[in-house]
């Protein structure tokens, strides 16, 4: 029994050596499903994401990406709004000033003579002086830029617009004053004014005056003569650019009456005129400054107060973007000779010149006409 199952297991041993390809079979089949599994994942439930760009957004070799610029901005601006009709002088005083400021602001400083709406972008403060240039039109343009305007009288007010120096002049009030100061400091009331022939602001000088020295002094009658024919004061008119004959002539009617003081209009202060009076030894009354060498024979200049130092204070306000607000210069005296002017005889007549400027008294002339009113 033994040898029978020996021998046919060598025989079956032997044919299977015979027919090698099944097995083949089989053992490349377990090899092909042990590199399946080793392509699989390596970890089951965890599927791979494949990531795909896009055509065309990839850049070439070649190419470069670059930032677009941005655009660069502007600091504000300050500007000057001065017309070639404005006040050569106080445009020159403003100019240097309101660079200094703004640049103290980090702003851009530009004086203009015109100024259109379409330019306002950029424009955070404006600063106008008369003759109008369109402030109207600029102010309802740009809501976000304040506007200060020096010397406009009519204006009022609003969100961003301030003024300085509003009201209208009043050469009637300031004539007034320099009578009453003429004759508050001259002994025997011998005074006189010198105005502009044929003009309506020559008769308002000239009424004002007359009104003034009354109002000081009734008839002002002198104790002793001479006496005028219509009495003290006494006038002169004198035309625009007047010669050196004329101011002569003028000296010789004044120095007949014995005048001792003078108020003499803005428009004929020439230095000439005052010298011809100061070596007469007739001091006079002023609606500006006293020209240099002649101090010893003035009394006073009357007049508004400079708008420079108000509108310059109203500069952080226009900073900060606080419009509405208003700054009016009433008449006063700007500079006083203490020598010819004591201080109890001018506060004298600033007590008169409040009750003036209040209303309580009136000047006597229409300063439109130089009539009465």
């Amino acid at each position: 029994m033994k040898s029978t199952l020996t021998i046919r297991s060598i025989r079956s041993h032997a044919s299977t050596l015979a027919h090698p390809l099944p097995a083949i079979r089989c053992y490349l089949a377990f090899l092909l499903s042990l590199a399946l599994l080793a392509c699989g994942p390596s970890s089951p439930g965890v599927t791979p994401v494949v990531t795909t760009q896009p055509p065309g957004l990839l850049p070439s070799p070649s190419s470069t990406l670059t930032a677009s610029p941005s655009p660069t901005l502007l600091p504000p601006l300050a500007i000057l709004l001065a017309p070639a009709e404005a006040d050569p002088l106080l445009a020159e005083a403003l100019q240097p000033a309101l660079s200094d400021l703004a640049a103290q602001a980090g702003m851009l400083f530009q004086p203009r003579a015109s100024l259109s709406p379409l330019e306002l972008e950029q424009v955070k403060i404006v600063v106008a002086l008369p003759p109008d240039p369109g402030l109207a039109e600029l102010i309802a343009a740009a809501p976000q830029t304040q506007f200060l305007a020096i010397g406009f009288p009519g204006l009022e007010p609003a969100a961003n617009l301030s003024l300085v120096g509003t009201q209208a002049g009043r050469p009637d009030q300031l004539a007034f004053l320099a009578g009453y100061t003429a004759a508050l400091t001259n002994e025997n009331w011998r005074v006189a004014v010198i105005s502009q022939a044929g003009t309506v602001d020559g008769k308002v000088a000239r009424q004002g005056f007359i009104n003034g020295v009354t109002f000081y002094c009734g008839l002002c009658r002198p104790p002793y003569p001479p006496y005028p024919a219509a009495g003290y004061p006494v006038s002169v008119e004198l035309s625009a650019g007047a010669s050196p004959a004329d101011w002569q002539a003028a000296l010789t009617y004044l120095s007949s009456w014995e005048v001792g003081a003078v108020y003499v209009q803005a428009e004929l202060a020439e230095v000439g005129l005052l010298t011809v009076l100061a070596e007469a030894g007739i001091d006079f009354i002023l609606a500006g400054p006293a020209p240099a060498g002649l101090e010893a024979n003035w009394i006073a200049s009357l007049g508004y107060p400079s708008v420079l130092e108000p509108a310059l204070a109203l500069w952080p306000d226009l900073i900060a973007g606080k419009g509405g607000q208003r700054v009016d210069l009433p008449l006063g005296f700007s500079q006083v000779n203490p020598d010819l002017l004591s201080l109890g005889r001018q506060r004298l007549a600033e007590k008169v010149l409040a009750d003036l400027l209040a209303g309580f008294i009136g000047t006597g002339v229409d300063p439109l006409t130089g009539e009465p009113p």
